[in-house]
């Protein structure tokens, strides 16, 4: 190898021999050199590498369904800034950064308050996704085009996990720096990334001194308000107009009638309507017309607002209907005008707004339409409204009248249910009994210290005396109750039967009737006719809360009234049925002597039980725990000794045995 020859006039050059041919070569003592790699065809080499093609991009399994339906509508929200003061006519700007869950993009816009001055913009930055690297491109990527997409990008994208307080986010070669971000966020970070977000970054702000706005004097061009509207902006708009009120008050005028306040003798006599319009608060004053006086009649001021004689021309305030009463005098223009006059809707109109007029304003008028004799309608109304109030009044007395009300005895005795001739006859007071064995102080240490034999007596609360006292004879009041046994309860003593001896309940014919009520049968009549099926009985309360300070109130009859329930209220459904009684007696006879499992388990074989004297008067035995005890088992504490079994006892058997003998 390494070696040249000439072949058919080719030049040779060998550089690689087989496995096998080197073999030989060296078992002949030949000394083969090293191999040589073939030089490369650069023609071989361009053709091969354009059928090769080129590599595709491996992107990440994502399922956008699932994407969207668990974070579709969450949006990360930042709060950042973008510092661009050191460039020329650069200044701190806040913006909105939002990074949407969904697909991994972020939008920016910018907060607009409104004071800037410029044409708002809706968004920075568009929903996409964000390199971190934005210049770093491909090498095939064509550098004509300018705009790239995802494909040529070969950097990584922010990340929720890059978003941090405090951190910068390049956008495109700009900086911002976010500063907090909101409640949402913060949750979304510490449940699913585990990072706390630290706490937000207060950038310091120039403030920027604000100058007081002065609102220039009217330039004697149209009305003040639209001097003042052409402050507000660059666009001069018309003044705003109430709407609302032009509705509800259109065609609506007070109209005064008005004297001329004459200084020329030709002035005297002139008459003058004023119109308020309360719409828009114009005025309009219009002469009557009046025969031979040699003066036109017809408008005298054309619908506008009339200034008051105090107010600034610059910023006026107009004539409202509250300072226009009788004997007012209105200055137009200097022409002083009286008002002598008004309509009957000028009163209608105060009377129902009376907030927006002053009382004595209202009173004026209504004085005037008094002399005049417009209320006479109003009078005779008022007047025909007061006399059926007295007529009612009277109407409703009359039945009252008559009846005297009752006493306080004759209510207690009526809520009692004591009836006139049923009470027991007049029993004389009985005298205290008197006793000198003990003193006067022994009696009230005795009467103060002894308990009462039972619950009923109270305890006292002094010695009652007639008479003088005496050392040697008192009369003192003897106190006497009943036994302490008297209202004890006594319990039923329960009667046992022997097995297979117990009565059955439901022997008895009237067992049920004998539980009834006895009055069942007049209540039912009482329910049928609509009328309540109790009597009217007041309880022990009741009969001892009436007082004099205290008037009868209605009560319910019956049991349920005492509870505040009505019996004629009660539901159908929670009544008893007529017929309860005979169905519960049937179905006590229906039910068996006993269940059917006591009735199967009793057929079942047993034992049969011993006799009652078996116990009572055993056998004597021998041998067991039951024989007689022996005088080497006591010595040797023999275990049988003490009897075990329920049916006899040991001591009671040598008891009977030493009697007996």
């Amino acid at each position: 190898m390494r070696e040249h020859f000439n072949l058919s006039e080719e030049h040779h050059h060998i550089n690689h021999t087989s496995l096998s041919d080197q073999e030989w070569m060296e078992s002949q003592g030949m000394e083969l050199a090293k191999e040589e790699s073939l030089p490369v065809d650069e023609y071989t080499e361009k053709e091969r590498w354009k059928n090769v093609l080129p590599p595709k991009r491996s992107r990440v399994q994502d399922d956008r369904l699932l994407r969207f339906l668990q974070y579709d509508g969450k949006v990360l929200s930042f709060d950042v800034v973008w510092d661009d003061r050191d460039s020329a006519f650069g200044e701190l700007k806040d913006y909105k950064l939002l990074y949407f869950l969904q697909d991994d993009t972020i939008a920016i816009k910018e907060i607009h308050d409104g004071k800037g001055g410029k044409d708002p913009f809706p968004l920075l930055l568009k929903k996409t996704k964000l390199p971190k690297k934005w210049k770093e491109k491909p090498v095939s990527f064509p550098s004509t085009v300018l705009e790239t997409t995802e494909e040529e990008v070969t950097t990584e994208y922010y990340a929720p996990k890059d978003l941090m307080i405090g951190a910068t986010v390049f956008v495109l070669g700009r900086r911002f720096l976010i500063c907090d971000c909101d409640a949402f966020t913060r949750k979304y970070f510490r449940t699913m990334l585990n990072i706390e977000q630290p706490e937000p970054v207060k950038v310091q702000k120039k403030v920027v001194k604000e100058f007081p706005k002065s609102i220039p004097p009217h330039i004697g061009i149209g009305a003040p308000e639209d001097t003042l509207m052409s402050c507000y902006g660059l666009i001069p708009k018309p003044p705003h107009k109430d709407v609302i009120k032009y509705n509800l008050n259109a065609n609506k005028y007070l109209r005064y009638l008005c004297e001329l306040d004459w200084i020329h003798p030709e002035d005297i006599g002139r008459k003058f309507v004023m119109s308020y319009s309360l719409a828009d608060g114009s005025i309009k004053i219009g002469e009557i017309p009046r025969r031979n006086s040699g003066i036109r009649e017809g408008t005298f001021l054309k619908s506008m607002k009339l200034e008051t004689p105090e107010s600034d021309h610059n910023f006026p305030t107009y004539y409202t209907p509250d300072r226009f009463y009788i004997g007012a005098v209105i200055p137009v223009f200097k022409h002083r005008f009286r008002i002598v006059g008004c309509d009957l809707f000028v009163y209608r109109y105060m009377s129902a707004n009376p907030e927006k007029f002053p009382q004595e304003v209202i009173d004026n008028v209504r004085n005037y339409h008094m002399r005049e004799g417009n209320l006479k309608d109003e009078l005779v109304a008022v007047f025909a409204e007061e006399q059926q109030a007295d007529t009612r009044a009277q109407l409703a007395k009359i039945g009252k009248a008559p009846v005297a009300e009752p006493s306080v005895m004759e209510r207690c005795l009526t809520a009692l249910n004591v009836v006139e001739g049923s009470a027991t006859p007049y029993r004389p007071p009985t005298p205290p009994m008197t006793t000198d064995r003990i003193s006067y102080d022994d009696s009230l240490r005795i009467a103060r210290q002894s308990k009462p034999t039972c619950d009923n007596i109270m305890p006292l609360k002094g010695i009652l005396k007639s008479g003088a006292a005496r050392d040697d004879h008192q009369k003192v009041v003897c106190f006497s109750g009943p036994s302490a046994d008297e209202h004890r309860e006594t319990k039923a003593k329960q009667v046992s039967y022997p097995p297979g001896k117990q009565p059955h309940f439901n022997e008895d014919e009237d067992f049920c009737d004998q539980y009834a009520d006895p009055d069942k049968a007049e209540r039912a009549e009482r329910r049928a006719g609509d009328v309540c099926a109790y009597e009217i009985i007041p309880s022990a309360q009741a009969a001892t809360t009436i007082g004099e300070d205290k008037e009868d109130k209605p009560r319910l009859p019956g049991y349920l009234g005492t509870y505040g329930v009505d019996c004629k209220e009660v539901q159908d459904y929670m009544k008893l049925a007529p017929d309860a009684y005979e169905r519960i007696k049937e179905m006590r006879r229906d039910v068996p002597t006993i269940s059917p499992a006591a009735a199967r388990i009793a057929g079942y074989p047993s034992v049969p039980a011993p006799a009652v004297e078996t116990c009572l008067q055993p056998p004597p035995q021998t041998s067991g725990p039951c024989s007689a005890p022996k005088e080497e088992d006591v010595a040797f504490a023999c275990p049988h000794v003490e009897a075990k079994m329920p049916c006899c006892d040991p001591d009671e058997r040598r008891e009977q045995a030493a009697a007996g003998k």
